[in-house]
């Protein structure tokens, strides 16, 4: 994963200038008109849905440069924490704003037992290589009536044939994804871990702009970037990482995937 975000680190950035914002994830398009809205919308949703009240902990597990957590340290009466496995990511989102942030793998996070309130994965579960580890990780961290909010990527059904599993790993290998599991099977996990559905919503259609523009995108720049790799200017890692953009939207428009929002809890207070 740390190789992956280094070497498309230039195609984010680029991103980030085209769309207004350093934030590498989907936008909601619910009443808004850019991309730049469809980002901070998104993270305004989750917001809400969390609870998150002043005075706790929210953890962004799995960080990428820190967007969502800088925004929301400038206007939380709280702690905010930011973990990413990448130190050039960690780097620079000690420089976007006032939240904390730890170079480390969240799955074995350096912070004491029930010291969060809110564990915040936007579109990082899906790197997860050993999910019940993670979620097991996660539930150690929280505080009871602590709440877990994931926004990703999630199989659009159980019994995908084997053809539809070859298409997206077309997609998931060069984008550092093991697999994708239904967002079913994931509650099954979450449950088993010890926490508690609270709310699941499918928001594929309100994600859909964004995730329908990445992949345009990398289709119109993939020629340049093909002419760079020529020149030795491009990786092959990076050639695939556009080609695994083509694919999402490809995979994404068949129908084998789909953008869910999942609120947890933790038991033991009255939330």
């Amino acid at each position: 994963m740390r190789s992956f975000y280094r070497q498309t680190d230039w195609m984010f950035r680029v991103l980030g200038w085209i769309r207004g914002s350093q934030a590498m994830h989907a936008g909601v398009w619910q009443q808004v008109r850019s991309h730049r809205s469809a980002l901070r919308s998104i993270d305004e949703t989750l917001l809400a849905v969390a609870g998150l009240s002043p005075g706790e902990c929210l953890l962004d597990a799995g960080c990428g440069a820190g967007a969502s957590a800088n925004r929301i340290a400038a206007i939380h009466q709280g702690t905010v924490i930011g973990l990413t496995i990448v130190p050039e990511q960690a780097k620079r989102a000690r420089r976007g704003g006032k939240a904390t942030f730890l170079c480390a793998d969240y799955a074995v996070a350096p912070l004491r037992s029930h010291c969060c309130d809110v564990v915040w994965m936007l579109e990082s579960i899906c790197h997860a290589p050993d999910k019940p580890v993670l979620l097991a990780e996660i539930v150690r961290l929280l505080r009871p009536g602590g709440r877990l909010i994931i926004a990703d990527r999630f199989a659009a059904r159980r019994d995908l044939s084997p053809a539809e599993r070859n298409r997206l790993r077309a997609w998931l290998r060069p984008w550092a994804m093991p697999d994708l599991l239904t967002a079913d099977e994931l509650v099954e996990l979450a449950e088993k871990s010890g926490l508690l559905l609270l709310r699941h919503d499918d928001l594929t259609l309100s994600a859909s702009p964004s995730l329908q523009f990445l992949g345009d995108f990398a289709r119109l720049t993939l020629p340049a970037a093909l002419l760079l790799r020529a020149l030795r200017l491009q990786s092959a890692d990076q050639i695939a990482a556009m080609r695994g953009c083509i694919a999402q939207k490809k995979t994404l428009n068949a129908g084998l995937w789909r953008y869910h929002m999942l609120l947890f809890v933790k038991p033991g207070d009255d939330r």
